[in-house]
């Protein structure tokens, strides 16, 4: 695995959010989960409230109707050498899955803070999360739109267990951040504000 050695980053007086920030026990590492991010947003949510579609039904682009990109975005310090991210029921395990992501297939934000960034895919009949699927280079983050929702059918969390060039690992969690920021609603259906419904839908 690619070695990268990080910048440091503040991460004092996070402790409040218990679960979002960790350490390695050899000292190689800390980090703190920042928040959990999507492609859509709940319409009129203020402020803006992320929401996972299991199938939109005015998708502009056809491939991407049952696809909700989600950003697990995070900041880390020390000798990181991978993250393995696991999306998690808030209520129910049934379609809970985990990522491993190198360093070098994370993306970064304006403020160095690291973000895994991937495509949940639900099947015919699944919820989401029934796969994730990761791109060898970060693709671009695609602006949030806002859609009107239906049928909520749960909400879902990111655990992290990031891995130091040492061997060493510890876990951190999103769990804690609150809904909309560590939590994320999920839809059986969503439909985007504004976008009429294509001819061949």
């Amino acid at each position: 695995m690619k070695k990268l050695m990080l910048a440091a980053v503040g991460l004092t007086g996070i402790l409040a959010s218990c679960g979002s920030y960790g350490s390695a026990p050899d000292g190689s590492g800390n980090a703190r989960v920042v928040g959990v991010s999507t492609e859509y947003t709940l319409q009129g949510s203020s402020p803006a409230q992320y929401v996972g579609c299991d199938a939109v039904t005015n998708a502009t682009d056809p491939n991407r109707a049952t696809s909700t990109q989600v950003v697990v975005t995070f900041a880390a310090a020390g000798s990181i050498s991978s993250v393995d991210v696991s999306l998690k029921g808030t209520t129910d395990s049934a379609y809970d899955e985990t990522q491993t992501f190198r360093v070098s297939e994370l993306g970064k934000d304006s403020s160095g803070n690291y973000q895994a960034i991937f495509d949940f895919k639900s099947a015919s009949g699944d919820f989401l999360p029934a796969s994730i699927i990761v791109n060898p280079t970060p693709p671009a983050i695609r602006a949030p739109r806002p859609v009107t929702a239906t049928a909520a059918v749960g909400s879902f969390y990111a655990d992290l267990r990031v891995n130091t060039t040492t061997g060493s690992s510890f876990t951190i969690t999103s769990a804690n951040l609150g809904s909309g920021t560590g939590k994320i609603n999920v839809y059986r259906s969503c439909t985007l504000s504004g976008t009429a419904q294509p001819l061949n839908r």
